[in-house]
């Protein structure tokens, strides 16, 4: 049963800090905006309630009363008001307006006779303190008429002062502002903000810096112990939030060691243990007269046999890792390839071999290197078609970039089983006995694989142009 472990944290930590970071500027930049706003919309509704007061004081201030001496009501009332203030309520387009009316709501004086229509909804009103009004249910914000009711107390009763007044050019300049400051501020804020998140971006991956060095360092060290080493992280200059991450690492690590090592050695001593019986049945065999299966018998024994020397093989590759110092790659294959031409004669098969003049210097194990492409070639052999001068050849060639490829011409292997084919016990199509249609017992090129594997390099299979299979080795250059 597999266990599936699925985080949500997203699949780049960097990538996720960056969007936080941008959604928090994206937020501090609306707030910033809607409070410039909100304080122009404030300052332009402080400056007209201002202006209403000031005209409202100077209306009352100009106020000439003549009142009745017997009944003492208001028989005539007056604004005396200079020529420039006067002129200001002639002009309909300049948009100031006056009305003042008594506690019955009689009009006193105005400063149009349409001035009750403009003002009618502050005709109502009876505040005992200055109340702000408009007309923008009415009117609409465009042409709203804004209004300020100021209550007068007379001896014989109060009175209502209203005066209202349009947009002021004072208010039209500082709407004006307003629409000119924002995209300006937005200009300057735009930029700022960005450089921000490039220098956010750029703190972040230096203050991420270390996680990607333990990154690496926990690669190296699970690689270590896969190859049976004792190995873990230090925790020496590990931030300490990533700590508890370490410490389950450092665990998991350990009883990987100790299951890999169990392993490793029940397989060696398994295999160890079959030798000889083995050995014994085949010398049994051959000292037995023939009889009907023997030739079928023989075989499985020494396939057997193969499997046995392959698992022990495969088991002490494990368990002692290769030693690597530097060599020449392309001379130690030419040998290699020199001492199989006798083999590739008796199988009728012409091993060729190529590699440029100047070494290729390469970190590897002599022995290690001489088992993986002997393998290959050995393989490469077996496979190729008989009795055909053309087909019957494998090239060997050793590239300058420290590649080792082995070509045939052999049936090849179908591109959907190529990614199978450096998988332990995998022997592809079988026929109706369970026997493998390479013949082979499915350790060989798991054995290939982890060789690579401990030289740091890498195995491959593709088909060739033509028909055949190329087997490339790829080695680190040193």
């Amino acid at each position: 049963m597999e266990l599936r472990i699925v985080s949500t944290t997203g699949n780049s930590l960097l990538s996720g800090l960056v969007l936080r970071f941008a959604l928090v500027l994206a937020v501090v930049m609306g707030i910033v905006f809607w409070q410039i706003e909100r304080t122009l919309d404030a300052t332009g509704d402080m400056a007209q309630d201002e202006l209403l007061r000031r005209q409202a004081a100077e209306i009352v201030n100009s106020l000439s009363i003549d009142t009745n001496r017997k009944t003492g009501e208001i028989s005539k009332m007056r604004v005396n008001l200079t020529p420039q203030s006067a002129a200001a309520y002639l002009e309909r387009s300049q948009g100031y307006v006056y009305y003042i009316q008594d506690e019955a709501g009689k009009m006193l004086v105005q400063s149009d006779p349409l001035a009750a229509v403009w003002v009618q909804p502050a005709l109502p009103a009876r505040p005992s303190v200055p109340t702000l009004l408009d007309t923008e249910a009415r009117d609409g914000e465009s042409s709203a008429l804004y209004l300020l009711v100021q209550p007068v107390i007379l001896p014989n009763g109060p009175i209502y002062v209203i005066v209202g007044q349009y947009r002021t050019i004072d208010d039209v300049l500082l709407q004006s502002a307003k629409s000119g400051l924002l995209p300006g501020l937005l200009m300057v804020l735009g930029p700022l903000c960005l450089m921000a998140l490039v220098a956010a971006v750029a703190l972040m991956r230096q203050s991420l810096r270390p996680v990607r060095t333990l990154a690496k360092a926990m690669s190296r060290v699970g690689r270590e112990v896969r190859m049976g080493h004792e190995a873990k992280v230090e925790l020496e200059n590990v931030p300490s939030e990533v700590k508890p991450v370490v410490h389950a690492f450092n665990e998991v690590l350990a009883e990987f060691a100790k299951s890999l090592s169990a392993q490793q050695a029940l397989t060696a001593d398994t295999a160890h243990q079959l030798k000889t019986p083995l050995a014994v049945m085949q010398a049994r065999l051959e000292q037995l007269d023939d009889f009907k299966g023997r030739k079928e018998l023989e075989r499985d024994v020494l396939r057997m046999n193969r499997l046995v020397r392959q698992l022990l093989h495969y088991a002490v590759l494990a368990q002692h890792p290769a030693t690597l110092q530097p060599g020449d790659l392309a001379e130690d294959v030419r040998e290699l390839t020199g001492s199989m031409v006798p083999l590739a004669r008796q199988a009728g098969v012409d091993l060729r071999f190529e590699a440029p003049d100047e070494p290729v210097m390469i970190m590897m194990d002599p022995l290690q290197l001489a088992e993986a492409v002997g393998n290959l070639i050995e393989n490469a052999i077996r496979h190729s078609p008989k009795g055909d001068k053309k087909l019957s050849v494998v090239d060997v060639e050793v590239t300058e970039d420290g590649k080792v490829e082995v070509r045939d011409r052999g049936p090849g292997i179908p591109i959907t089983d190529q990614a199978m084919v450096f998988t332990r016990f995998w022997q592809g199509p079988t026929n109706q006995s369970g026997e493998s249609a390479h013949g082979g017992a499915g350790l060989g090129l798991a054995i290939v694989a982890e060789i690579m594997r401990q030289h740091s390099g890498s195995a491959s299979v593709a088909s060739r142009e033509g028909g055949g299979s190329v087997f490339t080795l790829e080695f680190v250059k040193s």
